[in-house]
């Protein structure tokens, strides 16, 4: 399973790899850019957005990240993005951390001042206080969607957020009005489909019946008493459709996003080493549920989400072999699993189900390239920004159109100079970590202070210089 972000975050034989050549764009290199790369599926990018395979970052809305390293980084950025969290009904959510609930509206402000689109991550359900406080993530997600009292706070919480970003002036506060997009509830919806999928073990009684249908997951929504949505049924189905219609009511400008985990299934595209996992079949079974949850059109007077959302890990692979103990590595090389190839083909056939184009977002900031990333706290090594930025065609032929890019943990790899280090060069060395042969070794000395040695910033403005095409 993956886990989201704390609340005080919210606040030798080297295989190729990126190399200061390959970030020079050639004439050819260029020329291949900008060839038309075709979404699958006949898949159309929402109206607004940008026409090439999209790049951000996770800004908090400080001098250091989103008016300072963001624009001193001299990166065109498209997005910068911001949780939202602390609960619905506790006194420490997103609607207390400034003035009249205001937060959202000045950050989105912000980014868009800085020329990027403003992407917010709406994690609230886990956090509110409700009948389950003891249970794991999963049980608890499920009794929170089912407290009438709690639920009534969330649509309320909800809606306000909309007010914030919507056009009107609600309480004597002019709206944003402008582009954003709003990417609801991470996780939430994984537990949701393992509950239909599995019902005698993952729904804790509050399944009607299985077989992939968020129909058949119970929800208070009209019960939940809240006279905005009381036209929509109990169930996880009518839940999104509620959040649409608060959308369409109070938020027209807002894109919504639909997240769709790599574990939904209950099989992991994103950690198993089965050779026989069929990532297809899984990613038309996960796609077909975000299809029915609201996707696809569901009602004649509500509308559909415009986006899915997909994260490939919550922190460095890197942290999880040295901190936890887990081997979580994709293998760039693409013959053992898990591996970039496996996991583009379940996000492929999740878009083509789902009928929507994908942003993949918090993905971890680890390389290994520069000696800044030896393994230790806040230089943790990865691979995902490296191959990413490397094969941009792939990703637009998976149907994947944005990426952002962000830690998920305190101690993992972040762009800035987190760890106060400054400029960090310890001793090279070769792994076979990420990699089904050979070694890769991070033999590049580093000029930057930001905690990743610089290979974000360094790698994103290579892409800009002819980015990909959608």
């Amino acid at each position: 399973m993956r886990r989201k972000a704390s609340l005080a975050i919210a606040a030798a034989l080297c295989v190729a790899m990126l190399s200061p050549a390959a970030l020079i764009v050639t004439p050819a290199a260029a020329a291949a850019r900008t060839r038309p790369a075709s979404l699958p599926g006949g898949l159309s990018v929402p109206a607004g957005l940008p026409a090439h395979l999209t790049l951000g970052i996770a800004a908090a809305p400080d001098s250091t990240e989103l008016y300072g390293w963001l624009p001193d980084s001299g990166v065109p950025w498209d997005y910068a993005y911001q949780y939202l969290a602390g609960g619905a009904n506790t006194g420490a959510g997103w609607r207390t951390w400034n003035a009249s609930g205001q937060f959202p509206l000045w950050y989105a402000q912000g980014a868009h001042s800085e020329g990027t689109i403003p992407f917010f991550s709406y994690y609230m359900m886990l956090q509110s206080n409700g009948p389950c406080g003891s249970c794991a993530e999963p049980q608890k997600d499920l009794a929170h969607l089912n407290s009438k009292p709690l639920m009534k706070s969330y649509f309320t919480d909800f809606r306000d957020l909309m007010r914030r970003l919507g056009p009107k002036t609600w309480h004597g506060i002019k709206g944003y009005g402008g582009l954003a997009v709003v990417q609801v509830e991470p996780d939430l919806s994984g537990y949701a489909e393992q509950a239909v999928v599995q019902p005698s073990s993952h729904c804790y009684g509050y399944c009607t019946g299985g077989g992939n249908d968020p129909a058949h997951l119970k929800a208070a929504v009209s019960d939940s008493g809240n006279s905005d949505v009381a036209r929509y049924g109990n169930t996880y189905q009518g839940f999104n459709q509620a959040l649409l219609h608060l959308r369409d009511e109070y938020a027209p400008n807002v894109l919504l996003a639909f997240h769709v985990s790599d574990w939904a299934t209950l099989y992991d595209v994103g950690s198993s080493t089965d050779p026989s996992l069929n990532a297809t079949a899984l990613g038309t079974k996960a796609g077909s549920f975000a299809a029915a949850s609201g996707t696809v059109k569901q009602r004649s007077d509500t509308s559909a989400y415009n986006l899915v959302t997909n994260d490939v890990a919550d922190r460095d692979a890197g942290y999880y072999e040295q901190v936890l103990g887990r081997d979580v590595w994709w293998d760039r090389l693409n013959v053992t699993f898990p591996n970039f190839h496996r996991w583009e083909a379940y996000v492929r056939a999740v878009t083509a189900a789902a009928t929507r184009p994908a942003i993949v977002w918090q993905i971890p900031l680890g390389n290994q390239y520069f000696d800044t990333e030896d393994n230790t706290d806040g230089h943790y090594q990865d691979n995902r920004v490296e191959y990413f930025l490397s094969n941009p065609g792939e990703l637009v032929n998976a149907g994947i159109i944005g990426l952002l890019f962000g830690r998920g943990n305190a101690g993992s790899t972040t762009y800035t100079d987190d760890q106060g280090d400054g400029v960090t060069n310890p001793a090279s060395f070769c792994t076979t970590d990420g990699v089904s042969s050979g070694t890769i070794c991070d033999t590049n000395a580093s000029t930057s202070s930001d905690d990743d040695g610089g290979y974000l910033r360094m790698a994103a403005a290579a892409y800009y210089a002819s980015p990909t095409p959608l």
